[in-house]
Formats: structure tokens, sequence, C-alpha cells
């Protein structure tokens, strides 16, 4: 991926230089607190890992589930500041409309203040179908409080629009679209997403998405979850003042993690493109990171397969986790076809604060420093080129990796 030049020829006639100098340098650990460069190096094979996860262990059943009836569903139909509403479990006071109690809930219509809360019992699982609605509210304008799980289905053939405002107050449900339980979003219809006041979809606990065509515009996150985000066969396009695609647990290690499989995202993200406190795991599909500052952070990142163009202008691949243990703090690529271009400075185009892995794939860097890690590296499979030079062998040459300096590559 080509985005913005960044290289001038003497840059990169010096940059070759360095690197021939250093391809010798050879440890089995890379330290990153003294002052003489220490490196990792690893000659190729090759052999070629390519893996995945199993969909049964990131989603349920019940998370593809799309189907209703119609004959027993309650309706909500939107019209201008007002709604109207039959059935059971779903009440309308003023601009409120209220669910308050497990079933079907097939919305449609056009709004502007409306605003639908949904308050069901701790262990109600609330089926929420949006069926061509365009919500313009002055806080979330689905807000979901209390519930045992909510799920939203976008029809098929169907476009849904949901904005807050800029003038939101809530500071929890500072989003688009809020929920403080479990949250679910399938279908095959397309949403729109505009946060105006800082998010656009938050989720204070898991959210999984398993289809769909989404545009998302946001102020702050146009993702901001907590515990899990598991995103597969969707088709994305993100605009985000902050990070784009985030979960983040600051409290508990063990969540904060994120799997992607099967999507296509086309991402623009004025920080973190896609970012997870815990293990992020990207088993296939097509990711295009037009911009960010870092584009795709974990605890741990496993790449299994997949085609991702990005770039960035602090880290390109990033592992990183202050409160976690060594051990858990990883990048692993066994497959894949990963373009990186780097801003120019003191970045890193991969860069783990445990060790490296690359066992298959397809890596094509263009950046000053290519890798950094504080532990060690395995190069079993695959293909590295950096600069246009393919690599038998990766050492760390990130401006902190080693204690600083430029590292070397064994060219081919």
């Amino acid at each position: 991926m080509t985005i913005k030049k960044k290289s001038t020829l003497n840059y990169l006639l010096l940059c070759a230089t360095s690197l021939t100098l250093l391809a010798a340098c050879s440890t089995t650990t890379n330290s990153g607190t003294t002052s003489t460069k220490t490196s990792t190096s690893a000659s190729a094979t090759t052999t070629s890992t390519k893996q995945t996860s199993s969909s049964s262990d990131h989603f349920t059943s019940a998370d593809y589930e799309t189907s209703y009836d119609e004959s027993t569903a309650s309706k909500i139909t939107l019209n201008g500041s007002s709604a109207k509403a039959s059935g059971d479990g779903v009440a309308v006071s003023g601009s409120t409309v209220t669910i308050s109690k497990a079933g079907t809930y097939v919305i449609s219509g056009e709004s502007d203040g409306v605003q639908i809360q949904i308050a069901a019992g701790s262990e109600d699982d609330v089926h929420i179908v949006l069926n061509g609605v365009t919500m313009s509210s002055t806080s979330a304008a689905i807000s979901a409080t209390q519930a045992g799980h909510v799920y939203v289905t976008l029809t098929d053939g169907s476009t849904n629009t949901l904005s807050d405002s800029s003038s939101n107050t809530d500071e929890d449900a500072d989003a688009a679209l809020f929920s403080k339980v479990d949250l679910t979003i399938n279908g095959s219809g397309t949403l729109n997403v505009n946060g105006k006041t800082n998010n656009g979809i938050k989720a204070n606990d898991t959210l999984h998405i398993t289809g769909g065509t989404y545009n998302i515009t946001s102020v702050g996150d146009a993702f901001n979850v907590n515990d899990e985000l598991n995103i597969a066969n969707a088709t994305m396009t993100i605009d985000a003042k902050e990070d784009a695609v985030k979960v983040d647990n600051d409290e508990d290690t063990s969540v904060g993690n994120m799997y992607l499989a099967d999507n296509t995202m086309t991402i623009t993200a004025g920080d973190d493109a896609i970012h997870a406190s815990g293990n992020l795991v990207i088993d296939s599909g097509t990711y295009t990171i037009k911009e960010s500052t870092e584009g795709i952070e974990g605890k741990s990142v496993t790449i299994n397969d997949g085609k991702i163009d990005l770039y960035a202008t602090d880290d390109g691949i990033n592992a990183a986790n202050a409160s976690a243990s060594s051990d858990e703090i990883f990048v692993t690529i066994n497959g894949g076809d990963i373009t990186i271009e780097m801003a120019s400075g003191d970045t890193d185009a991969v860069d783990s604060n445990g060790n490296l892995t690359v066992a298959g794939g397809n890596i094509n860097i263009t950046a000053q420093f290519a890798f950094d890690f504080d532990g060690t590296v395995s190069y079993t499979g695959g293909t590295v080129t950096v600069n246009g030079k393919n690599q038998t062998e990766i050492v760390a040459d990130g401006p902190g990796g080693g204690g600083g300096g430029q590292g070397g590559f064994g060219p081919r």
C-alpha cells in the first residue's frame, strides 16, 4: 500500500549501508536497557504454518440467529419526535420508548429526539430488529442498561442510521448505540453510525458482530468495548478521530480480547486503528488502514491469514501491555499478506515487547526500523521484504530494541 511518500534516495542509501554493516550481529536475546546493540537473528526456511481458529471459540449459535416471528413480535414505529408501540413489553412516554421484558421488537420509521431504552430483567434476552430505521437523538439513540443479552438484527436490504448529538451529556452512554450488557449485532443489512459526542458504538461487556455493512464516524472511538470484541463476516468503513476498533480493559488482563475473521475493513483513525488490551487474533479478511498512530496493537497479536495494508506514524504492529507478564506479550505471524508503511522517524513496523515469531506469510515493510523486540525471535517460514530487499533473517533494529541504534537484516 502506498499512501504517502516517506523516503528519499539518500536516506535509503544510508539505511542500506547501516543494515549491511550490522547484519552480522547475532545473539540469543535482545535487551532494551543497555546502550550497546544486542540483537537476535534467525534464519528462515520455506516452511509455512498457516493456522486458523475455530469460530465456535468466539461466537455462539445465537450470535448468528436472525430469524423471528413477525406475528408475535412487538412493533415500534418512529415518527418525528414521537413513537407508537404495540405488543407486550414496550411502552411509550413522551419521546422515550422503554422495553421492559424479553421478546422480539421490530423497529421502523424515522425520528428526531426519540430514545429507545432497554431496561429488562437481568436474565432477559431482548431481540431488536432494525427494519429501515433513522434515529437522531440528543443522547444515545438506543441505550441498553439492563438485560441478559441484547441482540440487534439488521434486516436484509435495510439501511439503518443511529446518531447521538454533540450535546449528549450522558458520560456512560456517550455513544450513538450503547449497551451496558452483552451485545450482538447480526444480519445482512446496513448500519450507519454517527458518534457526535464521543463513541460510535459502546459496549461495557462483550460485543459480537456476525454480519452486516457498517459506516461509522465518531469524534472519539468508533467501537469502544470493555471485555471482548469479536467480528466476523462484516464490511466496515470507519473514520474515527481517536481509536477505531477498540477493546480495552485496564483492570483485568485476562479480558480485553479481540477476534477478527472474514471481514473487509477500511479504517482511518486518529489514534490506534485496531487495539486490544488483551489477545488479538486475525484469522482472515481484508484490512486497509489508511491512517493511524499505531496500526494493530494487542497484549499479544496473532495473524493467521488475511490481507493487511497499513500506514502508521508510531508502530505498525505492536504487542504491549504494562500490566501483563512478559510471556503473555508476543507477536506471532503464521500467514497472510501484510504490507506495512511507516512514517519517517523513530517508528517500528513490527514491535513486540516480548517475543516475535514469523512462521509464514508475506511481509512487505517500508520503514526506517523494521523490527523491534525485547525477547527472542523465531523466523521459520514466510517471506520478509524490507525496503525492497528480501531478508533471510530478522534482527531487532528499532529505536528502543537492543538498546537502541540501528540493526540489520540478512539480505538474500
